[in-house]
């Protein structure tokens, strides 16, 4: 009786736990991601009274302090008061910093300190489903404080005017979409952080620019040249301009570059977040 020997690889199946594809550095991550989301869900559903209060409250003290405190000496083009002119930004801005804290932050404590990464990497979840798992929930988060967001917005309407369409609810995929795009660069700068003090420069570097610049709080049509440019290069901008139009129903074929942008943007903020986390995960 003779024994036979196997190679792997020799019956030309894939491995049950995937091969990294060359040209992309990373591996296919599969549905496991989804364990990965749904254990976040469950952290922040136990802690959800204090998780959605600032997110509820923040854009709205925002939007009634500066529409209609400042809003006295700002005068805008048309019939629109400062402050309608503020909403539909503050569907995107402040949940906008939900996706952020939850890819930068949230990452690099399950990462660094609470050994969350360390300990998922001991089940057959591999490196690249765990960080896409964190990317779709720090997204996710993004999408949740819009819907907050929008809940206040429809309580205040009958008195000042904030929604004018129906379509206003196309704000929670366009959250959703803007927050992917966030969030994979966001964890691909936590890989590279060692230090949570660190994070801070990537709140000056990219954050606060681009909170600025995302068309929010002033027109950005008669910016400096430079300024427009970079505007567009944040996919906040693409993601305020088209809650905007959703809110107002003033739609029209410029608003295609937006979609375009968030589209065009997202395997690739993907892929960066993923590569680089996944690089952090196996080298320590």
């Amino acid at each position: 009786m003779t024994a036979t020997t196997t190679t792997p690889g020799a019956t030309g199946k894939r491995p049950p736990a995937g091969g990294v594809v060359p040209w992309l550095g990373i591996a296919i991550p599969g549905r496991q991601f989804i364990a990965v989301w749904q254990r976040d869900r469950d952290v922040f559903f136990r802690l959800w009274k204090a998780e959605v209060l600032a997110p509820t409250i923040e854009p709205i003290v925002t939007l009634l302090g500066l529409g209609l405190g400042l809003g006295a000496y700002v005068e805008l083009g048309g019939d629109r008061d400062y402050v309608e002119f503020l909403a539909p930004g503050m569907l995107m801005v402040f949940p906008m910093f939900g996706a952020m804290f939850e890819a930068l932050f949230g990452s690099y404590f399950r990462m660094d300190q609470h050994g969350t990464y360390a300990a998922i990497q001991a089940t057959p979840v591999r490196p690249e489903e765990i960080v896409l798992g964190d990317i779709a929930w720090a997204a996710s988060r993004m999408a949740l404080n819009t819907c907050l967001v929008l809940l206040m917005l429809l309580v205040l309407t009958p008195w000042l005017g904030f929604i004018d369409s129906p379509l206003v609810i196309l704000t929670i995929p366009v959250s959703l979409l803007c927050g992917l795009l966030i969030s994979g660069v966001s964890i691909a700068f936590t890989s590279v952080a060692r230090s949570i003090s660190q994070l801070s420069y990537f709140f000056s570097i990219y954050v606060l620019p681009m909170f600025w610049l995302s068309g929010a709080f002033f027109p950005t049509d008669d910016l400096p040249k430079w300024a427009d440019i970079a505007a567009n290069l944040f996919p906040l901008f693409h993601a305020v301009a088209l809650s905007r139009a959703l809110t107002t129903g003033d739609l029209e074929w410029g608003l295609l570059w937006h979609v375009g942008f968030l589209f065009a943007g997202l395997l690739p903020s993907l892929w960066l977040g993923i590569w680089a986390m996944r690089r952090r995960i196996i080298r320590g």
